[in-house]
C-alpha cells in the first residue's frame, strides 16, 4: 500500500492552498477504494437466519452496490464536512489581527530606530504620533524589564511578543489558519 501514503507526503505542499486539493485526493482515493472493495464482495446472509438454498439472483450485487458506494462516500466525505463546518468567527477575527500585529510591530521598530538619535524631541509632531500612543505600554514593560547600560529593550520587547503572537495565531501552522481549514 505504498500509495497510500502518497497524499501525507505531500501534505505540506499542498498546504498553501488551503489544503483542499488534499481533501479532494483522500475523497476520490476513499471512492476509488470503495468501488472496488464493494464490486469484489457478494452480499452475506445474516448471521442467525437461515440461508434459503435458492438460485443466485443476478441482481443481488447491483441492489447492495449503491448503499455500500453511498456509505463509504459518506465516511469519506467526513473530513470535507468538518473542513465546512469551520467557526464563522475565525476568518474576521484573522482579518482584524492581522494588520493589528503588523502595527504593533512597525510602530514599535520605529520607536527603537528614534532611540538611536537621543536629540530627537518626541514631543514634536512627527514623532508624538509614534511615540504617544506606545509610551504607556512602554512604561509598564520598562518597570518589568529596567534599561540595562543606557538601553532601552523595551521597544524589542514588544516587537518579539507581537511576532510571536502573530506567528501562533495567524502563521502558516497557527491556531486560527488551522481552524479556519478545519484541521481542528
Amino acid at each position: 500500500l505504498e500509495w497510500a501514503k502518497w497524499p501525507y507526503a505531500v501534505e505540506g505542499h499542498v498546504a498553501g492552498s488551503g489544503g483542499r486539493l488534499l481533501s479532494m485526493m483522500r475523497l476520490f482515493a476513499a471512492a476509488a477504494l470503495c468501488l472496488h472493495a464493494t464490486a469484489l464482495t457478494t452480499p452475506q446472509p445474516r448471521v442467525g437466519k437461515v440461508a434459503k438454498v435458492t438460485a443466485r439472483q443476478p441482481y443481488a450485487l447491483e441492489e447492495a452496490r449503491p448503499a455500500a458506494t453511498l456509505a463509504a462516500l459518506a465516511t469519506a466525505a467526513a473530513p470535507l464536512a468538518c473542513h465546512a463546518a469551520a467557526p464563522a468567527w475565525v476568518e474576521p477575527v484573522s482579518n482584524v489581527l492581522d494588520p493589528c500585529f503588523f502595527i504593533i510591530q512597525f510602530i514599535m521598530l520605529l520607536r527603537v530606530i528614534i532611540s538611536w538619535f537621543p536629540e530627537t524631541d518626541v514631543n514634536e509632531m512627527p514623532w508624538v504620533l509614534v511615540c504617544a500612543p506606545t509610551e504607556g505600554l512602554l512604561k509598564i514593560t520598562r518597570d518589568i524589564v529596567p534599561p540595562s547600560f543606557g538601553v532601552d529593550i523595551s521597544p524589542v520587547v514588544w516587537i518579539a511578543v507581537a511576532s510571536f503572537l502573530r506567528e501562533i495565531l495567524l502563521g502558516q501552522q497557527g491556531i486560527l489558519v488551522l481552524m479556519a481549514q478545519g484541521r481542528m
